[in-house]
């Protein structure tokens, strides 16, 4: 899935945090909004070529030699889409939970979760193990499976877009 398939995927995973009364509320949901969307973006870090790694501050790209080294040695689609990836991710950000607690840790890792999601729904899915190429899990059937960068994806971005637009105009002060 290409990078603005998977910022409206992060997104829509915090329609999740509607079942945990006050998490969502009109003065947190853009930062948690842009949590969702940078959780989105990271399991990427390992393509040199990602947008994650493309993001500037200032004229300069921080992430740029992380992801550059990262590609080399894991490869894309290695460590950071695999389940391990994810549950390192996932104890990082139950660590920051519990040191000061708030919905911020939870929405970046649903992002990065919404992300493995997004992935194993394609036709290359995700390793079930890092770097492991020979065994793959996906999330649908072979037939239904997308492909990166083809028209079916393309034609579902506005359908991942209007209830990514629903959740922000809902909390609207």
């Amino acid at each position: 899935m290409m990078w603005r398939g998977h910022v409206l995927v992060g997104l829509n995973s915090l329609w999740l945090l509607e079942a945990v009364p006050g998490a969502l509320t009109p003065q947190n949901v853009g930062g948690l909004a842009a949590l969702a969307a940078l959780g989105a973006l990271l399991p990427d870090l390992d393509a040199a070529s990602s947008k994650i790694a493309s993001l500037s501050l200032g004229g300069v790209r921080p992430l740029a030699p992380l992801a550059l080294a990262l590609h080399r040695t894991l490869g894309h689609r290695g460590l950071l889409h695999s389940p391990a990836g994810g549950l390192g991710l996932g104890a990082g950000c139950l660590f920051l939970a519990l040191w000061r607690p708030s919905e911020a840790p939870l929405a970046l890792f649903m992002g990065y979760g919404s992300h493995l999601a997004a992935d194993a729904c394609t036709k290359s899915g995700v390793p079930a193990w890092p770097n492991r190429r020979d065994r793959r899990w996906h999330l649908l059937p072979p037939r239904l499976r997308l492909t990166t960068g083809s028209w079916a994806e393309e034609a579902l971005t506005p359908l991942l877009a209007l209830p990514a637009l629903a959740l922000l105009l809902r909390f609207l002060p």
